[in-house]
């Protein structure tokens, strides 16, 4: 091995440099490694309107310091169901998002640090447009678990004093064109005088976010359907319960609402 061509006060410089791959312009985006794609969800806390809450949703992907993203949002004048791209480069653990558009010519840009693989904070700022004010705040990102399990809840009023419906739910591994996790599973009603079992369909996890809607069997044998709206996971890290808004639509017991909490079992 011929290392005379070296100058010996530069070999250690040169060597340290390959141990540490980092500086020296060898790799100046090794941080990209730590992000994982999947699911993730980002709480956005205003400062400008205290106390509001929102939520930003959706598959993340990950390819060397680019990282891309469909996301949903339920933040103020963004229609939750319209997907937009959200992405940005990561260089050194920090990554400035950009949206696109939504209907009213609003951006969402988020400046964060990767704190690990599963985490990010920063701040957001939405910008102002279509009659709809400009917002700002924190903003805290996590990576969400699957929700494969059976989650079971009251439902006041649908078909008995008593009733209980379990949602055994698998969600998919991998996500939709629109960024959202597809849902199935089976249904099981206790103590409805209405429906006895059924199907879950066209239903999707977005961050925190789901929709669900349900195909019924009915005690007379014939079929219904319900949705669960405005649902949301108690946590993005660790979620133990699903809340929301049911409503069912067709069926023995049409026109039946509650805002039931389904606990995973």
């Amino acid at each position: 091995m011929k290392l005379a061509g070296f100058p010996k006060l530069l070999f250690p410089v040169v060597l340290a440099c390959v141990i540490a791959l980092t500086g020296c312009g060898f790799l100046n985006n090794s941080s990209t490694s730590a992000l994982t794609a999947g699911n993730w969800s980002f709480t956005a806390t205003s400062t400008v309107t205290p106390g509001t809450v929102s939520v930003i949703g959706g598959n993340l992907t990950v390819s060397g310091n680019t990282v891309a993203s469909n996301m949903h949002s339920d933040l103020a004048c963004f229609d939750v169901s319209a997907p937009f791209t959200f992405g940005g480069t990561l260089q050194n653990k920090q990554i400035t998002f950009t949206s696109a558009a939504n209907a009213n010519s609003q951006v969402i840009t988020v400046i964060a640090s990767v704190t690990s693989p599963t985490a990010i904070t920063g701040t957001y700022a939405v910008t102002a447009g279509g009659g709809c004010a400009a917002d700002q705040g924190t903003i805290a990102a996590s990576l969400v678990p699957s929700i494969n399990g059976t989650w079971t809840g009251p439902i006041v009023g649908s078909g008995g004093p008593s009733v209980t419906l379990a949602m055994a739910l698998s969600q998919a591994t991998t996500a939709s064109s629109d960024g959202t996790y597809p849902l199935t599973g089976n249904l099981t009603y206790t103590n409805s005088s209405c429906s006895l079992s059924g199907s879950v369909s066209s239903s999707y996890l977005a961050g925190t976010m789901l929709v669900i809607n349900g195909t019924t069997l009915e005690t007379d044998s014939s079929s219904g359907s319900f949705t669960l709206t405005s649902a949301y996971l108690n946590s993005p890290t660790s979620p133990t319960t699903i809340h929301g808004t049911y409503s069912v639509i067709t069926g023995l017991c049409a026109g039946d609402a509650d805002t039931p909490t389904f606990t995973k079992q």
